[in-house]
């Protein structure tokens, strides 16, 4: 497993970066243009319908319009969002972070100050900081994706 891996826009470029616990199985001959501008069919045949979700609730949480998430994340995903795999990758990044699952919350704990968004379902949101579900609808439900892009997008 490479520790340092880093998929999508680099950290100038990202509008926001999703901090994930899986590495996903990436394809034997992988460069670096693989890993800046992922293929997010590629992805999807490769590791199945679990990064097909994974990518779906990104894409429904950043598209430009919410109507449009699925050209979206075929087409433009990886071009405004940079996924890393560890904390520390994120030392310099500015950003919008969007800390996935419970796997971070002990050495990225959410913000006493944070709002919380949802109800049965929550993500927490200290801009720039989203703590939210993992990527996973049983978990992150459209009805939170839309609370929380909501949210997020009157910044």
């Amino acid at each position: 497993m490479m520790v340092d891996l880093w998929l999508g826009a680099c950290k100038k470029e990202a509008d926001c970066v999703f901090l994930l616990p899986n590495v996903p199985i990436l394809p034997v001959d992988v460069g670096l243009s693989f890993l800046t501008r992922p293929s997010a069919s590629v992805l999807i045949e490769l590791n199945g319908n679990h990064w097909r979700k994974i990518l779906t609730i990104m894409s429904k949480l950043i598209a430009p319009r919410y109507d449009s998430w699925k050209i979206f994340r075929d087409v433009q995903l990886f071009d405004r969002v940079g996924v890393a795999f560890s904390v520390d990758q994120l030392d310099d990044y500015k950003g919008l972070v969007f800390i996935v699952g419970n796997t971070f919350r002990d050495v990225w704990p959410v913000a006493d100050c944070a709002q919380t968004i949802g109800d049965s379902h929550q993500a927490f949101v200290h801009l720039p900081y989203v703590w939210c579900p993992y990527l996973d609808y049983r978990q992150f439900p459209n009805v939170l994706i839309e609370a929380l892009r909501e949210r997020i997008l009157e910044r």
